[in-house]
């Protein structure tokens, strides 16, 4: 059975079967309401939608903004990486030049090569085309203006994204780490207890809210409790940061010995006050990419090396407004 339809604004219109229309959207689903897990195991969708119809111009869209948000969450940099990003965005565009995912999804690409202007113009063109899609909202702020420190535009774009789609937990969840970066712990934490039971993290966040108030040892107890059966070892380093604040120096070690991935050392690192280690850790990180390094060197966990010089040459080297 076909569909025809109608999607965003100017945009063409599509005809594709039930069962195509059916895997984009649970695949978009994912994302919005899982975060960046649900983002990861989108990518699948995507394919198989590709796969059933080759001409589905959103589902290459949103093809594109999965693996970018994949290549940041790992140590994946390869050429075949890269162009598995930039690919599908710029196949979407040809399908469909009025397609405001496509635009919003070459503004990653864009971003994760430090290509900042032509990010920028492709983002502003995706809301242009659809103000009131949630996700572009969200990808705008992560990974254009966070990097570039642009955190009180951020919250200011995320809160019209949320006006718009108050009902997105993921818009929700970026917006909660907005605050969190602007020191406005409060509100912050507001958003992070309103998000649902099952939303990836959202205690997380609290705990990193209730460590900006100065509530150390709650976060501590809601950070263990966040992690208490959990494998996301990328987030571990928030318990290792609210170790080292709490004095628990022993529980830090442990947990940095145990991490393999430089963000969670980076985080520990921090809480227990070492400059030195820190700074190697985040080095470790420039293979993640300049939009996910640039997005955490505005962590207020990392404030304490910012005026370090050598954060400087690591702007510089991966691409980063120095």
């Amino acid at each position: 059975m076909a569909l025809r339809l109608k999607l965003g604004h100017g945009q063409r219109r599509y005809e594709t079967s039930a069962e195509v229309y059916d895997l984009y959207l649970h695949a978009r689903a994912m994302g919005i309401q899982q975060g960046l897990d649900g983002e990861i195991q989108s990518i699948a969708k995507f394919e198989e939608a590709i796969a059933k119809d080759p001409s589905f111009a959103p589902a290459y869209a949103g093809l594109a903004a999965a693996r970018v948000a994949r290549s940041g969450a790992s140590e994946m940099d390869s050429a075949a990486e890269l162009a598995g990003m930039e690919g599908p965005a710029e196949k979407a565009l040809e399908l469909d030049p009025l397609l405001a995912e496509a635009h919003g999804a070459l503004g990653m690409v864009y971003a994760r090569q430090a290509q900042w202007e032509r990010s920028e113009k492709s983002f502003r063109r995706a809301l242009e085309l659809d103000p009131n899609d949630s996700v572009i909202y969200g990808n705008f702020a992560l990974d254009l203006l966070f990097p570039l420190g642009r955190i009180q535009e951020a919250v200011q774009q995320l809160r019209i994204g949320v006006k718009n789609d108050p009902l997105a937990p993921r818009l929700r969840y970026i917006l909660a780490n907005a605050l969190i970066v602007a020191g406005r712990y409060d509100e912050a934490a507001a958003y992070s207890v309103s998000l649902p039971a099952d939303f990836p993290n959202k205690n997380v966040w609290l705990g990193r809210a209730r460590l900006g108030q100065g509530r150390i040892q709650e976060a501590v107890q809601i950070l263990e409790n966040a992690f208490s059966g959990t494998s996301d070892a990328d987030m571990w380093g928030f318990l290792g940061y609210a170790y080292g604040r709490a004095g628990r120096r022993h529980d830090a070690e442990q947990l940095a010995a145990k991490a393999s991935l430089p963000f969670t050392q980076a985080l520990t690192f921090a809480g227990l006050g070492d400059k030195e280690r820190t700074l190697q850790a985040l080095e470790r990180m420039a293979v993640l990419g300049p939009a996910r390094l640039g997005r955490n060197l505005s962590y207020p966990e990392f404030a304490f090396v910012r005026g370090d010089p050598r954060i400087p040459v690591l702007r510089k080297k991966v691409g980063l407004p120095e």
